[in-house]
């Protein structure tokens, strides 16, 4: 077949995450639903909970499965932290970078403009400094 570019692609390996429980014979996080087996409060989605199948209608179908999971203990209180304090405070701690919902909203149009030019849906924004700009309205140089 003619051709300008052959790319061999031969899938893809979890690894494992300091003190997180992890499958070594299939490269995933051991989970019942995205809930980690023995690891509380620790959920996964994607190619770490299920290994390297799939599209990205899977991707969807089964992180909805862990949002579900997460949000089925966390009415159920087992989310509670033994922790003072909100969640803007700690990540603030921790030195986080992070965008709110409003900035999710802002990316989401930044990517869907960037997108009807080109007749496409979307055009994803793929590195931090891009995602976090939109996110906060920060006009990029790009």
């Amino acid at each position: 077949i003619p051709c300008g570019l052959v790319l061999r692609s031969v899938g893809y390996r979890g690894v494992e995450l300091p003190g997180v429980p992890f499958d070594e014979a299939n490269g995933v996080l051991p989970n019942d639903a995205g809930r980690v087996l023995g690891a509380e409060r620790t959920y996964c989605a994607g190619w770490i909970k299920r290994g390297p199948s799939g599209v990205i209608g899977t991707n969807k179908k089964d992180a909805t499965e862990t949002v579900e999971a997460l949000l089925t203990d966390a009415r159920a209180g087992a989310l509670a932290g033994n922790r003072d304090g909100d969640l803007e405070q700690l990540l603030a701690e921790r030195g986080v970078d992070y965008v709110e919902h409003a900035g999710w909203q802002a990316i989401d149009a930044a990517e869907r403009a960037a997108g009807t030019p080109l007749g496409r849906p979307r055009v994803k924004l793929t590195g931090w400094d891009e995602l976090l700009d939109a996110g906060r309205g920060v006009q990029s140089t790009s």
